[in-house]
């Protein structure tokens, strides 16, 4: 049982970081025609799109996590690396979950105003999404060398 939650585990984090790489890419490649009601219907859509990935995956990945967690049964003397997953993963999924969330949702409201002549500032939200990104690989970087 635990091999096939740590395939589902790690299944989910690669669809977890993928939707938000995803998304921020292709929101750069945007950033300069955004203004337009076509571009911008365009990044709502990529939002929304990889939003309803990102999302379910990342709380995929942190049910699975904890599954995993309680299988090890490891007690009150557990390595760093653990720790820092137990901890520092679950945290990063809740706050990434959360900052990403309100923020997608405020930007696509931004977007949607018909009749926008400037350009929608999207620099809360890039920033969100690339730090949960770099948060979620430095801790798999810690549990991958087992530090």
């Amino acid at each position: 049982m635990f091999g096939i939650m740590l395939f589902l585990h790690l299944a989910g984090l690669v669809i977890w970081l993928g939707s938000l790489f995803a998304i921020v890419v292709m929101l750069i490649m945007l950033k300069k025609q955004l203004g337009s009601q076509e571009s911008n219907t365009l990044a709502q859509r990529i939002i929304r799109t990889f939003s309803r990935f990102a999302h379910p995956s990342a709380v995929f990945v942190l049910i699975s996590g904890v599954f995993m967690i309680i299988q090890m049964g490891m007690g009150s003397g557990k390595p760093l690396w653990l720790e820092v997953m137990e901890k520092g993963g679950g945290t990063i999924i809740l706050l990434g979950l959360i900052f990403t969330g309100i923020l997608g949702s405020k930007v696509k409201k931004r977007l949607d105003v018909p009749g926008q002549a400037q350009p929608v500032k999207l620099s809360g939200y890039m920033i969100a999404m690339s730090t949960v990104i770099v948060l979620t690989l430095s801790v798999v970087l810690v549990v991958s060398l087992k530090l």
